[in-house]
């Protein structure tokens, strides 16, 4: 690995611990927190949105090892 990867390696994971730190005070600021209806809102949605998007790229995936995707295309080159 080069200095300069580990250095975006290590430049990512400090954004990332500034981010942890200080999202919380943004989380829970100012409001007066979630119900438990909104948890389970916010739960079932992210579960949804991960299903979703693993069942398109299954999908992507899927149609084009079968070759649906294929552009089908004549023998004779002339055409």
């Amino acid at each position: 690995m080069s200095r300069k990867a580990i250095a975006i390696v290590f430049a990512c994971l400090a954004v990332l611990a500034v981010v942890l730190a200080v999202m919380p005070r943004f989380w829970m600021g100012g409001s007066d927190g979630i119900s438990g209806h909104g948890w389970a809102a916010y739960i079932i949605g992210a579960v949804m949105t991960v299903g979703l998007s693993g069942g398109l790229f299954f999908l992507t995936f899927y149609s084009a090892r079968s070759g649906h995707d294929d552009i089908d295309r004549p023998d004779d080159p002339s055409v």
